[in-house]
């Protein structure tokens, strides 16, 4: 009888200090993304808010004109945290996504670090998660590309 894998189970773990290192490390990666995020002030126009913090235009808009996969990720995440939804979708939907994940990694660290148990899912979730979102995100990339307008250049940054 084969027995089924739960989606998500929690596990008890005993991390080393190379682990716990690694696991404070992260929390204190995702706090300071958390910090940058709430201190930035989301780009009206959807992309370059992480000029805000004296980082280079993207080179595919300066270019083409057209946001590539990543643009508006930053204005996303700043939005989400400031609970401007709407404006985040708007400028990538990802982002919300990609704040997700990293709140649920940061999550799992802690209640490593805390109370020694550990979330684990289901193989498949990594198998095909991973890469799925990775394609969705590509995707949604090439179609942005297309119905895009190009901005002018004058207008890009």
């Amino acid at each position: 009888m084969q027995t089924r894998y739960p989606l998500l189970k929690m596990q008890a773990v005993s991390p080393n200090r190379r682990a716990r290192l690694g696991h404070t490390i992260l929390v204190l990666v995702v706090l300071t993304m958390l910090i940058v995020g709430l201190y930035l002030s989301p780009s009206p126009k959807g992309l370059g808010t992480h000029r805000q913090l004296g980082l280079p235009p993207c080179t595919f808009y300066l270019m083409t004109g057209k946001p590539c996969p990543s643009c508006g990720m930053t204005t996303s995440v700043s939005a989400t945290l400031k609970g401007n939804f709407a404006q985040a979708l708007t400028a990538n939907p990802f982002g919300i996504i990609f704040l997700l994940i990293m709140l649920g990694t940061a999550a799992n660290s802690l209640s490593i670090l805390f109370k020694g148990k550990s979330f684990r899912f289901h193989p498949a979730l990594a198998i095909w998660g991973v890469p799925g979102f990775v394609i969705l995100w590509f995707l949604f990339g090439i179609a942005r590309f297309f119905l895009a307008e190009p901005v002018p250049f004058s207008e890009r940054y």
